[in-house]
């Protein structure tokens, strides 16, 4: 019997109760919508209507209660979400705080207080396309440092004064793979307990003295070290006025250290306290203290144009230093390697004042060069030459200045023969008469100042 039989039944039957009739219906329906569509349309005259709607309809039914009344805690939960929202939004003020200006500007906010816990923001150097180079191909400041650096190695100079402690610093030149390295002469000369020589790497080694030349301040060490990287020579003549320069070296101590700076002046004639050679040198305003002496000025295309000696530069200066010219160097460093010493060079033995011809004219002086000094183991000590006389010419030529006296004793030999007229002051009149000498081998130092 399907489910319309059973209806047509029911409604045929007498119906004593419309509530079991509906769960009659109920139990036995299969279709939830069948049952419903058909309990709903009453049979015509089943039931009052009144009855339906007042209460016998309903009777037996149970229905879930509508509240329509707010349910208990609501405008709790209202008010804690609200809470919540305050809280998110004050931490995230305050990390914001935190994060822009450092952890104690929140009681800074509160308190009126002038002092905070600050977190300075640091950020990574933004990467560029060649921090080496610039766009012609010349080195930068780093470049020098990473490429150039390895050739530049600092020296610890042990003294008779000391067996542990090092009593003076300076700097070398690494020139050939196999060890040999270039420096000043004022530097390596102290080392009469050993000289120690650190590369960039921190390896060390003990030095040799190759030869040293105290006229020019240049010497040569080597140390047992295999395939070290040499430095790159340069053309000093070809250095100009104004142009960058990188010096590297170790001043107090500090190995490796760079300062920077441009050429302030070229062809600089560092006049020596015994003057007989003419010493190029290229002034730059870069910092040269002690420990950088025998280190390396850079031009900025990563090749050496000078070598640094602090022993040039006046104290009473500032910004004032001095590299002795690559070109110049070059015949001393060479003599030195190939014989220990450098040959065929002559000196007079004499050290002097220079009047020039317009100076001598202000003045009311006679031109020449005015005798300050005279070296007993020389030769020229043996004439009749005191000091404050006056050269005013050497093998009959003019001497007054710097210039023409180098030029002079540059082109003679030890053993050679010089001739000069002098001119002496004697009770507001004067003497002349000239001596004869021969030039003694060089061996005479730059200066007298100590680092």
């Amino acid at each position: 019997m399907d489910i319309e039989d059973k209806i047509t039944e029911a409604q045929e039957a007498p119906v004593k109760d419309i509530t079991e009739a509906a769960e009659e219906l109920a139990k036995n329906s299969e279709d939830a919508s069948d049952y419903s569509k058909n309990f709903f349309t009453m049979p015509e005259g089943s039931v009052d209507e009144d009855e339906i709607v007042d209460k016998d309809f309903w009777k037996g039914l149970t229905l879930p209660e509508v509240d329509k009344r707010p349910k208990k805690g609501r405008g709790r939960r209202i008010a804690a979400n609200m809470l919540m929202s305050v809280v998110f939004l004050a931490v995230g003020f305050g990390i914001a705080c935190v994060s822009a200006r450092g952890r104690g500007v929140i009681s800074n906010l509160v308190t009126g207080g002038k002092h905070m816990t600050f977190t300075m923001p640091v950020k990574d150097r933004p990467e560029a396309d060649d921090e080496l180079k610039d766009e012609k191909g010349r080195y930068t400041a780093q470049g020098i440092a990473e490429i150039c650096g390895p050739s530049v190695v600092s020296l610890d100079i042990f003294s008779e004064k000391s067996e542990l402690i090092p009593m003076g610093k300076g700097s070398g030149i690494i020139i050939s793979e196999d060890g040999y390295i270039v420096s000043n002469a004022h530097v390596v000369d102290k080392g009469t307990q050993g000289i120690k020589v650190v590369l960039s790497d921190g390896r060390e080694y003990a030095a040799e003295v190759i030869g040293s030349d105290p006229k020019t301040d240049i010497a040569v060490i080597k140390i047992p070290a295999p395939k070290l990287t040499p430095a790159e020579f340069g053309n000093s003549d070809q250095v100009k006025l104004g142009e960058d320069v990188v010096c590297v070296g170790s001043p107090a101590g500090y190995r490796h250290s760079l300062t920077k700076g441009i050429v302030s002046g070229t062809n600089r004639i560092v006049s020596p306290q015994s003057p007989g050679i003419q010493v190029k040198c290229i002034q730059v305003d870069a910092a040269v203290n002690p420990g950088d002496s025998g280190g390396a000025m850079f031009n900025m295309w990563g090749q050496v144009i000078g070598i640094t000696s602090s022993k040039l530069a006046d104290v009473d200066y500032e910004g004032i230093g001095f590299a002795i010219a690559t070109n110049d160097a070059k015949q001393i460093v060479e003599d030195l390697m190939e014989y220990g010493e450098v040959q065929g060079r002559a000196r007079i033995g004499i050290t002097y004042v220079p009047i020039s011809k317009e100076t001598a004219e202000l003045t009311g002086a006679t031109p020449g060069l005015k005798i300050d000094s005279i070296d007993p183991n020389c030769d020229v000590s043996n004439t009749d030459l005191k000091e404050g006389d006056l050269i005013t010419a050497i093998n009959g030529t003019d001497v007054t200045e710097i210039d023409d006296f180098s030029r002079f004793v540059s082109g003679l030999k030890p053993g050679d023969e010089a001739t000069c007229h002098v001119v002496r002051e004697i009770d507001g009149g004067r003497k002349e008469f000239d001596i004869t000498f021969k030039l003694e081998n060089d061996r005479s130092s730059l200066t007298e100042a100590e680092e």
